[in-house]
């Protein structure tokens, strides 16, 4: 499910595919480009919400931070605009030292191959360095601390001064959200 405090939920992924269908009876998205014309499907865009049943205090384009890739209509048959892909907001995006910016991906299956994490949360500091808080299910051996770092910094796209700070938790923001991925030169 995807959803925002400001207008609750936004879209559902289809149980058919692994995209997900807008729930367009409650709520107007947009998907916008740099000069704020609609994406078409397979562009990324920053998305605009615009709240249906809210006329108390509505939301008109609201933009609310996040970024989202526009589908192709869904064979399943709902009919609902699709999204392909929520890729997060613009400070979850990673920046490189020569300008180019992204939202790293770290895939589980390839991380539990590096070492048994159970949870991580990575934080880019400045544009040379990242912290790497990570919570194990037994204290690491030195082959399973390199594998990891070979991983993260594969992951990064970059070789940064990497920490690996190992401990007990990771605890949620005060909203009750977790993000594996934050960006402080944004903030």
């Amino acid at each position: 499910a995807y959803s925002t405090e400001e207008a609750g939920m936004v879209a559902l992924q289809c149980p058919d595919h692994d995209h997900y269908h807008v729930q367009a009876e409650n709520i107007l998205l947009e998907v916008l480009d740099e000069e704020g014309m609609p994406c078409p499907p397979g562009e990324v865009g920053r998305i605009v919400l615009s709240d249906l049943h809210n006329f108390a205090s509505p939301l008109i384009r609201y933009e609310i931070g996040d970024y989202a890739e526009v589908g192709e209509p869904c064979p399943c048959g709902r009919g609902l605009p699709v999204l392909a892909r929520i890729l997060g907001r613009a400070r979850g995006m990673l920046s490189l030292p020569g300008g180019e910016r992204f939202w790293p991906s770290f895939p589980e299956s390839e991380m539990l191959q590096a070492a048994p994490v159970r949870q991580f949360q990575i934080i880019q500091r400045d544009l040379q360095n990242v912290e790497a808080k990570l919570v194990m299910e037994n204290p690491p051996s030195d082959q399973e601390k390199k594998n990891l770092h070979k991983f993260l910094i594969g992951c990064l796209r970059h070789e940064f001064d990497l920490e690996l700070s190992f401990v007990e938790e990771i605890p949620r923001s005060p909203s009750g959200k977790y993000e594996d991925f934050m960006n402080l030169t944004e903030r």
